[in-house]
């Protein structure tokens, strides 16, 4: 056999080896270049060796070993001499072309370093979500306000934050989301059960509402909003509750006063409620504020709330601000917002 036929031999069972074994070939990480040891010799072993130790930086230890074997340390050199820090300023230091070859072959050898040992860093990375990032989850893919805290278990909080142990999932706990994306997903696609469902929110029955609040229209006081997600087009029950004392009597109804229901802000109801007669309870005051409204499908916002009268300033001196929110100290003087309950689809 010819010299050149056992070249073209060899030549093809190296181009035939298993991808194992040119792995292996290739797993040797590539030694310091010549040129910048040649520099860190002549301009940085002087300061960062094994005695001086200057900025607790050793090199002259590491330049006989591969440069895979201490990345770290080159790829600090690297960052320090790419924008000229090292040598310190009043100290020898390279020309500039010096420098570029310096730079360019180090972070040529720590590229093949980083080919054939990549490092993933953290692996243990996937988590569930806590109840706020779920939430917002939610808001973010299928623009729903999903309130998450009637449906989901709260999470444990550790140095301050809830989200540090959300590391494993419990049987009870995946129950608990797979039912919350149920939930969530039956609304999204707008299926209802076989009866109509609902949902009901409530204000403190010791919350003045003599004042205009942040969320409602200028020239109004109290009130209170209700984002609700209606699942089809179709008419929803709408009904509004003003606040009662502990004998079910409506609070502040000393005369006629008028209640705004507003759907995304606009009016859709104005009632006006007034004190009963002698001899009647107050059950059928706010029979006005519960109504019949087609609404579309999708996220809404139910706000009920009572415009403010007109009413000229006294002339007297400065008081403290009082709370009329006590039937036996303090009574209203105005009527107040309690309730507002949306049922449906019809």
């Amino acid at each position: 056999m010819s010299r050149w036929t056992i070249r073209v031999a060899v030549a093809i069972g190296l181009l035939c080896l298993p991808e194992t074994i040119v792995r292996i070939a290739h797993t040797q990480s590539p030694a310091v270049p010549t040129v910048a040891s040649g520099v860190v010799h002549q301009y940085c072993v002087g300061c960062h060796n094994g005695k001086v130790k200057a900025g607790g930086f050793v090199l002259d230890s590491i330049l006989s070993d591969p440069v895979g074997q201490h990345s770290d340390d080159w790829e600090k050199v690297v960052r320090k001499l790419r924008v000229r820090h090292m040598p310190p300023m009043g100290m020898p230091r390279p020309d500039e072309k010096t420098y570029d070859a310096v730079v360019g072959s180090l972070a040529a050898q720590l590229d093949v370093a980083a080919a054939v040992h990549p490092d993933p860093g953290r692996t243990d990375t996937f988590r569930r979500l806590n109840r706020t990032e779920y939430q917002n989850a939610i808001r973010d893919l299928l623009d729903l306000d999903i309130d998450v805290t009637s449906i989901l278990p709260g999470d444990e909080a550790g140095y301050g934050f809830d989200n540090v142990t959300v590391g494993n999932l419990s049987p009870t706990l995946l129950e608990s989301y797979l039912q919350a994306a149920q939930r969530i997903s039956m609304t999204a696609l707008g299926v209802v059960g076989k009866s109509p469902g609902g949902e009901m929110e409530t204000l403190p029955p010791d919350l003045t509402q003599e004042q205009q609040f942040e969320d409602e229209p200028l020239g109004t006081h109290g009130g209170m909003r209700l984002k609700y997600t209606f699942p089809q087009d179709a008419e929803y029950d709408i009904t509004v509750r003003l606040q009662r004392d502990r004998n079910e009597h409506v609070e502040g109804i000393a005369g006629s006063n008028d209640v705004e229901v507003m759907l995304d802000g606009e009016r859709v109801r104005l009632a006006t409620v007034k004190p009963p007669g002698p001899g009647h309870d107050h059950s059928a005051v706010d029979k006005d504020l519960s109504f019949r409204l087609a609404v579309k499908a999708g996220p809404h916002v139910v706000a009920a709330t009572l415009p403010k009268k007109a009413s000229s300033v006294l002339e007297s001196g400065r008081q403290p601000y009082m709370a009329h929110f006590n039937m036996d100290r303090h009574p209203r003087l105005t009527p107040a917002i309690y309730s507002i309950a949306i049922v449906g689809p019809y």
